[in-house]
């Protein structure tokens, strides 16, 4: 009988199985296959071993694509931890229209990044952008910023458009921690004359360490695969400035010439290795807290 529903089991799974190694498994290795090949995506690849991924060590732009997903990531994955545990700390109390409050902060994670990718730019527009417009009616610029067209500010306002979009769904998530820390700490912290930034600091922040570890990892691999932002509104400029390391590999791709779906490939494996890298740290400090 056990040996019959195992059996079922698998008959049921298989359709699953069949679809991930289609569309994951298969795509993956070939991937890496091609990676060690020369090939303009029509033609007969020329195998050339490990020569694309020497080239990629030689590769300034690519070191310079990834600093940049280094700069995204201190940026995002600070504004996530930070707001999202301050938003998170005030939905936990009971007032007035907080179904309406989680709702609002919750709605940007639904929405697509095209759209998003869209919205802001209207919104960082130099001329006609609501920012611009709001700090020169309200005094504090007298002058439209190039919010998206300098080269120093444009990383950091795709950093904004991040957290606005994904601080809800982080919020989410520190909400869900909070509820199972037990109101007997907090009340025996009171009884002992413990103020609220302390019970914050040694009751709540101990608590949370699990559920930050989490959250931090989910910002730091999406800090590291961010494209479609970056893609829909700089498109890596002002003059590389927002070029990441999957931008350059979409343009090393499909806008480098004919003879670079192999080295499109190369990055995309080095990318695999720093976000697989990264996860298997956090994942081995979440398991020491858990």
């Amino acid at each position: 009988m056990n040996r019959r529903q195992n059996g079922i089991a698998y008959l049921l799974l298989l359709p699953l199985i069949l679809l991930f190694g289609l569309f994951t498994v298969y795509p993956f290795f070939y991937g890496i296959f091609i990676s060690l090949h020369r090939w303009d995506g029509f033609g007969t690849m020329t195998f050339i071993g490990f020569g694309n991924y020497l080239r990629a060590l030689a590769d300034e732009t690519l070191y310079a694509a990834a600093f940049h997903n280094v700069k995204y990531a201190l940026g995002t994955v600070t504004g996530k931890l930070l707001f999202s545990l301050i938003l998170a700390l005030l939905m936990q109390r009971s007032f007035r229209g907080l179904t309406f409050f989680r709702a609002v902060f919750f709605v940007p994670v639904v929405l697509s990044t095209t759209t998003v990718g869209v919205i802001w730019a209207r919104i960082y527009d130099p001329v006609l952008g609501l920012l611009n417009v709001f700090l020169t009616q309200a005094g504090f610029i007298s002058q439209p910023i190039l919010w998206l067209s300098n080269p120093n500010l444009a990383i950091w306002s795709l950093v904004i458009v991040d957290l606005w979009k994904w601080v809800g769904y982080h919020t989410v998530i520190f909400l869900a921690g909070l509820t199972t820390i037990p109101d007997e700490l907090y009340e025996s912290a009171s009884i002992d004359g413990a103020n609220y930034l302390q019970r914050m600091l040694f009751i709540t922040i101990p608590q949370l360490r699990g559920v930050i570890l989490m959250n931090m990892t989910i910002a730091l691999m999406g800090a590291f695969s961010v494209f479609d932002i970056v893609h829909i509104m700089t498109r890596g400029g002002p003059y590389g400035s927002t070029e990441v390391i999957l931008t350059y590999m979409y343009r090393q791709t499909f806008e480098g010439g004919a003879t670079n779906y192999g080295y499109g490939s190369t990055i995309a494996v080095i990318l695999f290795l720093i976000i697989f890298c990264i996860t298997m740290l956090m994942n081995r400090l979440i398991n020491k807290e858990t």
